[in-house]
């Protein structure tokens, strides 16, 4: 009897491959594994009886992975013949997986266990525990772990420096920093801090544990423990917090915080006795539909498609090529919309007739008084800022103090700093964009004002955008009385109208039979899902599969 297991894993760093191999050959069963595209083929030939066995083996062997889109098992007659048996080699470094969590176990909880698959992380004899400069000796990892969770729930802090980084742990409610990471003791907890769906909790628990965005539910957030409204949260990755976390949670800790620092001044320190390669830290966005978009780290990414980045020096191009690399796009007739948090945003479009074109850039007026300016030299927007003057004069009078850096980059986002700092939501450009998208992720009703998203040749598909008419246009809309906040979702949603709108028109004029979409502002799930939604109607969407949504 045979069984064929067939996974769409759509990364090429080798893990799974090696995985499969590793545990047929643990459960010594008679296998073959193969891949094409994105599929990867294990067939394992036995009796009914050994066949269930393995199929509970596996199950248990496997982690979930941000990489796995879908499995299948089917019973078949045969195995290919032309099936390409040979595995490359993987070379990441890994969180512990879930035979290594039994090893470790079975060692008395050691936490310096190899992983069966990907180099190792450890060379290392043991772990140092100080008091300042004085070590502190223990007899077995269970009383030093016993020991660093006494010490955080008496309210002082423990630096570690390990596979995962260099960081600082503490209780929760002794948070004082703004950039941190929540780490739940335990999966089961939670839900008790935030407002989480369970392609997120999956994610959460995979084997890359990467960091999620998360907004604070209402019931944690009355308790006025955290500095901010949303959080990033992740499981611990390496086996010497795992196991800290665990201590913690059976004694009533639910939450730590984690600051990485190179350096601390914390009485404790823990350190590995040895050698130790780090493990690669990721951040995702989990859309509604099940996309996982890769916000932050390439760690996890194959080698090739990280160097193929590095031959565009426009951060746009090398996006885009990206994608049409990963979904083999390059025969295709595909249009590309790069909007960034810290690099010039672009609209773009390829064929093999026309090559890599530039459509639409976003230019910045870096200066708010000349902004100003602009906009009066029409009879209406002389009229609109005097209106604007006479009943906002404190914001106006700090809008035109506000100095525009000069290497502020060409996009979105920088124009929504500046639009910030003209509506009087911040005092500064930087704080005023993430105001913006704050303020947008906040509102919960359903419509927005429909803000200006214009182009300055509106008859052309090939133009720069008018900056200008959208400051114009949101001034209008706070005359009117409009709140902050539904005005912020407003410049949002009005964005996503805009890319779709562009999308329609690049389908109508250049025949494009997919649309990309990449860049940071895609990390932003709100505003990541209502542009999916809007473009969706008209053209299939591509994203980054295993590089990050922006370099």
């Amino acid at each position: 009897m045979i069984l064929s297991f067939e996974f769409n894993y759509i990364s090429k760093n080798a893990l799974l491959e090696n995985m499969l191999e590793l545990i047929c050959k643990d459960f010594d069963i008679s296998y073959k594994i193969g891949k094409v595209d994105n599929i990867v083929n294990l067939y394992v030939e036995d009796n009914e009886t050994e066949l269930t066995n393995f199929s509970n083996f596996i199950a248990q062997r496997l982690p979930l992975s941000i990489f796995f889109k879908s499995t299948a098992v089917n019973v078949v007659d045969t195995i290919p013949e032309n099936l390409d048996n040979s595995i490359e080699e993987c070379n990441l470094c890994l969180p512990f997986t879930p035979k290594t969590l039994v090893t470790s176990k079975r060692n008395n909880f050691n936490p310096l266990i190899n992983n069966e698959v990907g180099i190792p992380t450890f060379n290392a004899k043991g772990v140092l525990f100080k008091k300042e400069d004085s070590v502190i000796e223990v007899d077995n990892f269970s009383e030093l772990y016993q020991k660093i969770a006494k010490i955080i729930k008496e309210g002082e802090e423990v630096y570690i420096d390990s596979t995962s980084g260099a960081y600082v742990i503490g209780k929760i409610e002794n948070i004082k920093d703004d950039d941190f990471i929540v780490i739940p003791t335990d999966l089961s907890v939670v839900e008790k801090m935030v407002v989480i769906k369970e392609n997120e909790i999956k994610a959460l628990a995979s084997l890359e544990k990467p960091v999620i965005k998360l907004r604070v539910n209402t019931l944690y957030s009355s308790k006025e423990i955290l500095p901010t409204k949303r959080v990033k949260i992740k499981l611990p990755d390496e086996l010497l917090l795992l196991n800290i976390c665990d201590k913690l949670n059976k004694d009533g800790i639910d939450f730590i915080y984690r600051i990485d620092k190179i350096n601390s001044t914390c009485k404790y320190t823990l350190s590995i006795d040895g050698t130790f390669n780090r493990l690669p830290q990721i951040e995702v966005c989990i859309l509604e539909n099940g996309e996982i978009l890769i916000v932050n780290g390439d760690g996890y990414s194959s080698p090739f498609l990280k160097e193929n980045l590095k031959k565009f020096d426009c951060h746009g191009h090398a996006q885009f090529a990206s994608i049409m690399q990963e979904h083999n796009l390059f025969d295709e007739k595909v249009s590309c919309f790069y909007i960034s948090k810290t690099h010039d945003d672009m609209i773009m479009h390829h064929s093999q007739n026309t090559g890599m074109l530039d459509l639409i850039k976003f230019p910045v007026i870096d200066d708010i008084k000349e902004i100003f300016k602009i906009i009066k030299q029409s009879d209406i927007g002389k009229k609109l800022i005097e209106n604007y003057i006479q009943q906002f004069p404190k914001v106006y009078e700090k809008a035109i103090e506000c100095q525009i850096p000069k290497n502020m980059p060409n996009n979105i986002y920088t124009i929504w700093g500046i639009a910030a700092v003209i509506l009087g939501f911040s005092d500064n450009i930087k704080e005023g964009s993430e105001k913006t998208i704050e303020f947008a992720e906040d509102f919960g009703g359903k419509k927005g004002p429909r803000v200006d998203y214009l182009l300055i040749d509106k008859e052309s598909i090939k133009s720069d955008f008018d900056m200008i008419r959208l400051i114009r246009s949101a001034i209008s809309f706070k005359l009117a009385g409009t709140d902050d906040i539904i005005l912020s979702f407003g410049m949002m949603e009005a964005l996503s109208y805009f890319l779709s709108d562009t999308s329609d028109s690049c389908n109508e004029n250049l025949s494009s039979e997919k649309t990309l979409l990449c860049g940071s502002m895609f990390g932003i799930k709100k505003f990541a899902e209502i542009t999916c939604k809007n473009i969706t109607a008209s053209s299939h969407i591509c994203f980054n599969r295993e590089l990050p949504i922006d370099n």
